[in-house]
């Protein structure tokens, strides 16, 4: 029995398995622009060399030259201040290039796209468990629908995802191998892969959605269980075609969360009360959040891991000490009556007036706060705040995602609110907030 489960669980590790994945949804090795680029150095050589034939020395040097092309060509795609929608401008700008100066401009990427579809739709997927889905769908949820279900959502995220991203950074276990798996996505390409993360955020928001807003809305459970399962389904598939995880890493992160979610979510009530009711929470909750990116396991190699971390950690704490200011200035009013409570369909034309105000906010909440904090820091430490190695160094990053995504989370939660019904577009409170 034993014996046929570790089988089992070493072959969904097997990377051919993500492989043939890409294969059949269009995606396939370019392996020509690394042979013609050796072909022309090739012949170049030979003609300096009056025709030689080429010896066991010239193969280990076509080796070398290849992985060094195909090295460059990989470091050449890594960009750790960008995410997942940057890549896809990026793949169009050099599929349009490609089509115009086929003979001029050299050939970057490591793989061919033959179906733009595919490539689109499961980088969108991708795209639900990045940094773009937290800036979006938590204010989103707290300016338009339900802010205590957003704010209870906030306190598992950080849970399961700071236990996550730790457990992936202690076990240390790679990513699938290229070759034969082609990697799409540059930005986590340093980081170890299991469990999956991204699993985790597409199996523990939207099923932790369902379970909250089921306490307190009239809805089909089995609806939005459905929808949960899809969307996890989208978001994981999506990791296995841009080449980022096996089998294993995705099933294994789904299960993990939802582990991990049942343990918590007992507590999640407890939580939110202390929250509300304690009036020295955010300073508790901002000290709990740098004790938590201390005791974050120490990495062998550099990695987002931490800094990805360090934004969960700051964006929710900012969330929940928000939710503490509102509640103690008397502005979160309690329901005339207890749950259940009929979904009551909001007013679109100001949904979208919140959404854009707000976003313009944070936009500039984030711009400010970060090149502020960047420059700080840099000038304590002495170091060159321009140079993109400063952020890498603990000691500047932890300050600059923390403090940055600290103040996103606060001004979603108490500014942008505050601002909506100073100018009368906020929404109704009156059975969303307790």
């Amino acid at each position: 029995m034993w014996n046929y489960l570790r089988s089992f669980v070493t072959w969904l590790h097997e990377p051919r398995h993500v492989a043939r994945f890409q294969q059949y949804f269009g995606v396939l090795p370019k392996s020509n622009s690394i042979s013609t680029t050796y072909n022309e150095i090739n012949l170049n050589k030979n003609k300096n060399n009056n025709n030689n034939l080429i010896n066991n020395d010239d193969d280990d040097e076509k080796k070398i030259l290849i992985d060094d092309i195909y090295d460059q060509d990989l470091q050449g795609k890594i960009n750790y201040d960008s995410n997942v929608l940057d890549e896809c401008i990026e793949e169009i700008k050099h599929s349009i290039n490609q089509n115009e100066n086929k003979e001029k401009i050299p050939l970057q990427l490591d793989y061919k796209i033959t179906s733009w579809f595919w490539y689109y739709f499961f980088q969108f997927g991708a795209a639900l468990g990045n940094e773009i889905f937290y800036i979006l769908f938590f204010p989103t949820w707290i300016w338009n629908v339900d802010g205590a279900v957003a704010r209870k959502i906030s306190i598992l995220w950080a849970f399961f995802m700071y236990i996550g991203q730790a457990t992936k950074d202690i076990l240390a276990i790679p990513r699938p191998p290229t070759p034969p798996v082609l990697k799409l996505e540059k930005r986590y390409i340093e980081e170890y892969g299991f469990p999956s993360t991204h699993a985790m955020f597409a199996a523990g928001i939207p099923f932790s959605l369902v379970l909250l807003s089921i306490q307190r809305y009239d809805f089909n459970m089995w609806l939005g269980l459905s929808v949960a399962a899809i969307v996890c389904v989208w978001v994981c598939l999506s990791r296995i075609y841009l080449g980022m995880h096996t089998f294993l890493d995705i099933i294994a992160g789904t299960l993990y969360a939802l582990l991990l979610i049942y343990i918590m979510f007992p507590y999640v009530d407890a939580i939110d009360s202390f929250q509300l009711n304690y009036s020295c929470a955010p300073i508790l909750n901002f000290c709990i959040g740098i004790l938590l990116i201390k005791c974050y396991p120490s990495l062998k190699q550099w990695s987002t891991a931490r800094s990805d971390t360090t934004v969960i950690l700051g964006s929710a704490f900012g969330l929940c000490s928000a939710t503490t200011a509102m509640h103690q200035i008397g502005l979160l009013e309690k329901p005339l009556t207890p749950p259940i409570y009929s979904i009551i369909a909001p007013n679109l034309g100001l949904c979208v007036v919140r959404t854009i105000l707000g976003m313009i906010f944070i936009y500039a909440t984030r711009q400010v706060v970060k090149t502020i904090v960047l420059r700080v820091t840099c000038s304590l430490y002495g170091l060159d705040w321009k140079n993109p190695e400063s952020k890498r160094l603990a000691k500047v990053e932890m300050p600059y995602y923390y403090l940055t995504y600290f103040a996103i989370g606060f001004n979603i939660s108490f500014t942008c609110p505050l601002f909506f019904r100073a100018l009368g577009i906020n929404r109704d409170y009156s059975y969303t907030e307790l």
